[in-house]
């Protein structure tokens, strides 16, 4: 069974678990390794089973926790290319964090992620679909100025 647990969200940090049979993915990692580490366990999660996160922008709110994350857990990065530009400027990322470049769709695992573009002040922000291995369907959408088209 699927599960989706949000454990952020708002100005101070914003992060979402999708859990599933073969791992986690957070949707952004915008608070201390701690704090979700903590706020994972409280959904009956662990911080160890994440495989992936996915960048829906790169604000402060959104990537405050990513570095420390991706070095504890090893975790795949998905984010646009400017995103994954801006994270590399900003030394978030780690020499080896395998960056999935997410323009349009991938599979990972048991889950199919599609990206669409959002509206905000900065370049390359993203939202997603998941489709779960249960059927289910989540789409996030942070921060966006204007629902268009491909959002709704």
């Amino acid at each position: 069974m699927s599960r989706i647990c949000p454990l952020y969200s708002g100005s101070t940090g914003n992060c979402t678990y999708i859990g599933t049979k073969a791992g986690g993915i957070l949707v952004d990692a915008g608070a201390s390794l701690k704090g979700i580490t903590e706020n994972l366990l409280t959904v009956g999660a662990e911080i160890d089973e994440i495989k992936a996160v996915a960048i829906t922008h790169c604000h402060d709110d959104h990537i405050k926790g990513l570095r420390a994350v991706l070095k504890k857990t090893n975790a795949k990065l998905i984010c646009s290319e400017k995103t994954a530009h801006i994270l590399e400027e900003k030394n978030v990322l780690l020499p080896e964090t395998e960056i999935l470049i997410n323009e349009r769709e991938i599979s990972l695992y048991d889950t199919e992620i599609s990206a669409f573009s959002t509206s905000h002040d900065v370049e390359g922000s993203l939202g997603y679909s998941f489709i779960l291995p249960d059927g289910k369907k989540f789409s996030t959408c942070t921060d966006t100025g204007v629902i268009t088209e491909e959002i709704s």
